[in-house]
């Protein structure tokens, strides 16, 4: 069950992005209303173009949102599909994963301070914290692709 249940909402997160992608220009304001106020804070309809696909600036708080538990579980154990995702997703080289994931998990309960179950925009405040964290960092700039 537990095996199960990893791989269901990577699959659904897939099914939404490929919905979103695919059906884009089809899809209703009101329709995509709902989840464009959830994952965005202060500025929803800066979530997608004007051609209706996701905004490249908004991608990696889309993935957080969608997979913030998975995320979560997968940094806390330095390794996992949702942490390599991430990394590609913020353009981090190949050859500086494995650096990456250790940085990450070391600087875990800096980066998650709250959760879904308490606050909604839990995924804006982990990324607010990531950003923090990683300026702070000069090994930044050498792992960027």
């Amino acid at each position: 069950m537990e095996t199960f249940q990893r791989f269901r909402l990577p699959t659904t997160c897939a099914l939404v992005l490929i919905g979103l992608v695919a059906a884009g220009c089809n899809t209703t304001k009101a329709t995509i209303d709902t989840t464009v106020n959830f994952f965005s804070s202060t500025t929803p309809q800066n979530l997608f173009t004007e051609d209706g696909l996701v905004a490249e600036d908004q991608k990696v708080n889309l993935f957080v949102g969608v997979g913030f538990e998975n995320l979560q579980q997968d940094i806390a154990s330095g390794r996992g599909e949702y942490l390599m995702s991430f990394e590609h997703l913020l353009n981090i080289s190949p050859e500086h994963h494995a650096e990456f994931a250790s940085f990450m998990q070391d600087h875990y309960a800096t980066l998650f301070t709250s959760d879904f179950s308490h606050d909604r925009t839990a995924h804006l405040t982990t990324m607010a914290n990531l950003e923090r964290t990683l300026r702070a960092d000069a090994r930044v700039v050498k792992w960027q692709r």
